[in-house]
């Protein structure tokens, strides 16, 4: 079928209703964790998360618009940080972003290290794929500027005395090890500010099975698949600006139903924020932090100690 006949399948879906009529998946978990106040004393379902992003807007100081949060996507893709780095998360705060995006995959010895490709060739100066690496040996590598291949650790390390939250991209890797991602946020204590951004439901159930009270942002791989997301349980959903081009009705429908809206936009310019944000999108997952911020008025937080790459 073409692009357009699936994208207006999946609305006619959502408009006869489907969605509605669900009955959400239990979260069972053999480990819980206390969900703190602040960020997430307000979730437990699609509203509350919905509340959750306002709050978190006005506490960052961004004007009554941005409802709508930015996602630093790899951190931000502005020189002169390289993507995926703690200086590049340290200017996305600093920018105004509220969240920085950052992807995961796993060396050879079964560290866990943020870096988008299977392969370390793009981004370093050196070669081969990231599972056949130790961390020794990824640590060795120049990221950009004379930065190293941060560790999950390291992220998290830096994010907890900040006020930022992190989405994780959680890439379709079957040596991905899922219980120590949710280890290591549940023991940083910094799970009130992370989303897990899931690309299957095979990880959304392997996920869910970790621990109570983890926030999910449905990755969809094909607008055919939001109904299926939706239905095990995610309070979010991330959809492509040509989607709602082909089908801008998605956005109502999927808000009708309670379920948060998240773009991933590219380096999408303020006039191009400004509309997003004003379709009530309550994220946007930008390459332009900085641009994003300044059309929603948000401003950067006080200074914070700076990150060591």
């Amino acid at each position: 079928p073409s692009s357009d006949s699936k994208i207006h399948r999946a609305l006619l879906f959502s408009l006869a209703g489907t969605w509605k009529n669900r009955v959400p998946r239990p979260h069972p978990a053999p480990r819980t964790h206390d969900v703190r106040p602040g960020w997430v004393d307000c979730v437990g379902s699609a509203a509350g998360m919905s509340a959750l992003l306002t709050l978190i807007a006005t506490a960052a100081g961004c004007s009554s618009m941005a409802a709508t949060l930015i996602a630093a996507h790899r951190g931000g893709m502005e020189a002169p940080f390289p993507e995926n780095t703690l200086p590049a998360f340290q200017h996305a705060q600093h920018s105004g972003a509220q969240l920085v995006e950052l992807d995961l995959r796993v060396t050879a010895d079964g560290q866990i290290v943020v870096l988008h490709d299977r392969s370390v060739n793009r981004t370093t100066n050196g070669r081969g794929q990231v599972r056949n690496l130790t961390l020794a040996a990824v640590k060795a590598l120049d990221a950009g500027d004379h930065n190293s291949i941060p560790t999950l650790q390291e992220v998290l390390d830096w994010a907890k005395p900040r006020e930022v939250g992190l989405l994780l991209d959680i890439k379709r890797a079957p040596d991905l090890p899922h219980d120590r991602i949710v280890n290591a946020v549940l023991d940083a204590d910094v799970q009130s500010r992370v989303l897990f951004g899931v690309r299957s439901l095979t990880d959304l159930e392997q996920f869910s099975r970790q621990a109570q009270g983890l926030r999910f942002l449905g990755l969809v791989p094909d607008q055919r698949d939001i109904d299926a997301f939706v239905a095990a349980g995610v309070e979010a959903i991330r959809l492509w600006p040509a989607w709602l081009q082909a089908a801008p009705q998605l956005v109502p429908a999927l808000q009708a139903d309670g379920v948060s809206i998240w773009l991933t936009v590219g380096d999408a310019n303020a006039d191009a924020v400004r509309a997003y944000a004003a379709m009530g999108v309550q994220g946007l997952i930008t390459d332009r932090p900085t641009v994003a911020a300044s059309a929603l008025g948000c401003q950067a937080p006080e200074a914070s100690p700076e990150a060591t790459p």
